[in-house]
């Protein structure tokens, strides 16, 4: 094994494991504020996940996206444009990017638990036809 397909999986199954834990959550009726919170930060760190495989594979391309202010979008734009992700999963991520961009300049206790259902909604199935596709 390579180091960067270890990498890659070790990725792989912590989004995974994050995945199962937004699945348990969305799962239940109402959820209290802390769990709320704990969903957003599940959010966030599915996001962290994914752009970390997209640096990686990009790399494989000898594709450097430089750290600008808008490296993020062009992180996602870039992994598109070379089929590592579908026009759907690139939609996807792009909303869990601009929630995560939210998230980070916000506090915890501001988060709608509504807002964060339905972001996590389509998060499950969209990263595991991701991750389905990703040697």
């Amino acid at each position: 094994m390579s180091a960067e397909s270890d990498y890659i999986r070790a990725e792989r199954d912590n989004i995974l494991r994050t995945i199962s834990m937004i699945e348990d959550l969305t799962s239940q009726e109402e959820l209290t504020i802390y769990e709320t919170i704990a969903l957003g930060k599940l959010l966030q760190d599915i996001y962290t996940g994914i752009e970390r495989i997209l640096r990686s594979k990009l790399g494989t391309h000898d594709i450097k996206i430089p750290k600008t202010e808008s490296w993020h979008k062009e992180l996602l734009l870039a992994s598109h444009q070379k089929s590592i992700i579908s026009k759907n999963q690139f939609d996807a991520f792009r909303k869990l990017l601009v929630f995560r961009h939210m998230q980070i300049h916000g506090y915890g206790y501001m988060l709608d638990e509504q807002r964060l259902r339905e972001l996590a909604g389509p998060v499950p199935e969209v990263c595991k036809d991701f991750l389905d596709n990703i040697s």
